[in-house]
């Protein structure tokens, strides 16, 4: 089960004001003092919503710590607010999005992921609260911002991965191709996105261009690729520096493949894609060694709908509430689909809490012995992980022979990985090419 983990940097700010004088406090006592109250300009319309300015400083001023925290030199302050800005009125253009479609992320799932963050820092909610309000950032802000997070993740899983449809004769293909060392090499990579509208004039595309051609001189020269990704990329890692981390050959594009399959360490790789200009860096590369040998796997069908504790719904009201959950099932009041939709934590949720074919070692051992006791059909009790508890129901089991299957399943997550990275980047430029935005900041000259 993939778990969102998210990073946070935190550091300490203080507020000083100045003295006041007797003189000044005792003008104060006998005349009527008039309160400033800031006003809140406008930094981006977004169809019928705005991005307002105090947002935008504030969301500037995390992100000017996280960059920091992860020793990334700071882009020019007009650059990265533009960066920032951008962002976030994708994010607006996704809220709406998911509020016409009705994707929603309800606050358990939002306690569930801010207790996650909180344990991720080796905290309590409380100490992560006192801990942002010493970096200056309301808990209310903190909360919006990872259900924006919540939110984009669960509207792309509707939007981009179920849309993602992987024939059986591409698999066959795959793995006829992608045998061989050269294939399951791993590169590690940072990336810089210069993105372009969906049908770009032939002004956007010069000036995309000459944007790309700039950071790829600025890189081979040895420029900090972290800082230009922050200051130029149009991708959702850009503020961690482009960050890609290790992916393995055959789950990268074809035409990244062979454009690192002579890349050393260090080396700057330019890329035309669909999406724009791509610019990458490998920070290294490794063989993780020989595919499994041929054995007989057994597989299970689950589903699953995941709660975890938090401060608002302690342990005891997560167990009551998925044993009712089990009972209206068995009752057949509602179904497993509707009710994981509803209530599981889980990103799998949107699935009806489908977690496909699991194989033995996939899954935590509490969890996975507890599933070797089920029916086919049966729903379990509650069960208990470390991340949380888990209601789990077996819809299917099989045993298939060896490597052959096995290499299947891993060429449809591999082919599944790439079709989403790339079609992601084409639905977020979608998204803001459809939408109505006026930003109200000038742009940053280069």
């Amino acid at each position: 089960m993939k778990l969102l983990s998210l990073v946070l940097s935190l550091s300490l700010a203080a507020l000083a004001s100045g003295p006041v004088s007797a003189q000044k406090a005792a003008k104060q006592e006998t005349q009527p003092t008039s309160k400033i109250i800031p006003v809140d300009r406008i930094a981006a319309v977004v169809n019928n919503d705005v991005v307002t300015e105090m947002e935008l400083q504030s969301r500037v001023h995390q992100t000017a710590l996280n960059l920091r925290r992860q020793n990334i030199a700071l882009p020019p302050m007009e650059a990265l607010r533009d960066q920032i800005l951008e962002r976030m009125i994708l994010e607006r253009i996704i809220e709406q999005k998911a509020r016409e479609t009705g994707v929603r992320v309800d606050d358990n799932m939002l306690n569930s992921a801010i207790e996650q963050i909180a344990a991720n820092n080796n905290m309590t909610v409380p100490q992560l609260e006192k801990r942002l309000q010493a970096d200056g950032i309301t808990f209310n802000n903190f909360r919006k911002e990872i259900r924006a997070d919540l939110l984009t993740h669960r509207l792309r899983e509707r939007e981009v991965d179920d849309m993602v449809k992987i024939p059986e004769s591409e698999v066959d293909q795959y793995i006829k191709d992608q045998l061989g060392p050269e294939k399951r090499r791993q590169y590690n990579l940072q990336r810089i996105v210069v993105s372009l509208p969906e049908n770009p004039s032939g002004e956007q595309f010069e000036e995309a261009q000459r944007t790309a051609n700039k950071v790829l001189e600025s890189a081979r020269k040895g420029g900090n690729f972290s800082q230009l990704a922050a200051r130029y990329s149009r991708s959702p890692d850009a503020m961690e520096g482009g960050n890609m981390g290790w992916k393995t050959a055959n789950t990268l594009p074809p035409p990244l493949f062979d454009a690192l399959k002579n890349a050393k360490t260090g080396d700057i790789v330019p890329l035309r894609a669909q999406s724009g200009f791509h610019i990458y860096k490998v920070l290294g590369s490794r063989d993780p060694g020989d595919a499994a040998e041929v054995q007989s796997v057994k597989q299970t069908r689950v589903r699953q709908i995941f709660m975890r504790p938090t401060n608002v719904t302690p342990e005891n009201v997560v167990v009551e509430r998925m044993k009712k959950i089990k009972e209206r099932i068995e009752s057949g009041d509602s179904d497993f689909q509707t009710l994981a939709r509803l209530h599981s934590a889980d990103p799998s949720g949107t699935r009806g809490g489908d977690l496909g074919w699991i194989y033995e070692g996939d899954l935590p051992p509490e969890l996975e012995a507890e599933i070797n006791k089920l029916q086919k059909g049966q729903i379990s009790e509650p069960i208990k992980t470390p991340f949380g508890y888990h209601l789990i129901q077996v819809t299917d089991r099989r045993t298939q022979q060896g490597v052959n299957e096995r290499l299947r399943s891993q060429a449809r997550d591999n082919l599944r990985e790439q079709k989403i990275n790339e079609a992601t980047l084409d639905w977020e430029r979608q998204l803001r090419d459809q939408a109505y935005v006026d930003k109200r900041i000038a742009r940053p000259q280069d």
